[in-house]
């Protein structure tokens, strides 16, 4: 559109110099100077004019050089944001995952506390019996000094001694198979509370499910002495005889209390 209006000015400019020339050809040599010069002086204007416009031209050539240039850098800019936003979702998701793996971790942590707090209730009594053996064994120790004292003194002692401490030996024996047999027992013990502990899971989940069936029930009643009492007041309504029979009922219970 500029070079189109530059041309026609020029163009303008050579008809108004030609119409020019073709009136002035009886005018002196003096006004054909004169024109000629404002001529040559239009002609730089024209240059100056068109050098001007060229320099603007390709001043907006790097303008939008520069514009295209930021726009790639935006589009850059958006996707590099594009990007960081799903690595964000994806480290967010990965957190709540860890959460929800930390919160079965306690919660496993918490009944295995349990398990050990039983486990050491269990301990502490077996300590207190074992405290009350040893205070007996260490009884039986003195026993034992005093004895083997005696026995020393008494060497027509000794092969009691010797018997009694094979019948201790036996004992010792017995003792350490009780031991055993009480480490079974308390193996199966510890078998059924866990068993005892899976029904009582079971029993609050049949507690669970009748109480919603009562609930159920109990609003199945209301419903039904809601109906019946609409059905009374229609009644009522609908029946005018009936205010001197309730009267009369009204007047016996009076006269009874």
């Amino acid at each position: 559109m500029k070079r189109a209006s530059a041309i026609a000015s020029v163009a303008f400019a050579l008809a108004a110099s030609a119409s020019l020339l073709a009136t002035t050809t009886a005018a002196p040599a003096q006004g054909l100077r004169d024109l000629i010069g404002d001529r040559a002086d239009s002609r730089g204007d024209l240059r100056e004019l068109i050098s001007d416009r060229s320099a603007t031209r390709e001043d907006l050539r790097d303008l939008l050089r520069d514009r295209l240039e930021r726009r790639n850098d935006l589009r850059d800019l958006i996707l590099d944001r594009l990007a960081s936003r799903d690595d964000l979702r994806d480290l967010l998701r990965d957190r709540l995952e860890r959460r929800s793996d930390l919160r079965d971790l306690v919660l496993d942590r918490l009944a295995s506390r349990d398990d050990l707090r039983d486990l050491l209730r269990d301990r502490l009594e077996r300590r207190s019996d074992l405290r009350d053996l040893a205070s007996d064994r260490l009884a039986s120790r003195d026993d034992l000094r005093d004895l083997l004292r005696d026995r020393l003194e008494r060497r027509s002692d000794l092969r009691d001694f010797a018997s009694d401490r094979l019948a201790r030996r036996d004992d010792l024996r017995d003792l350490l198979r009780d031991r055993l047999e009480r480490r079974n027992d308390l193996r199966d013990l510890i078998f059924d509370r866990l068993a005892t502990r899976d029904d009582m899971r079971d029993l609050l989940r049949d507690r669970m499910e009748r109480r919603n069936d009562l609930r159920d029930l109990l609003l199945d009643r209301l419903d039904r002495r809601n109906d019946l009492r609409e059905l009374i007041s229609d009644r009522v309504r609908n029946q005018d005889d009936l205010g001197p029979l309730l009267n009369r009922f009204r007047d016996r219970l009076g006269g009874n209390n």
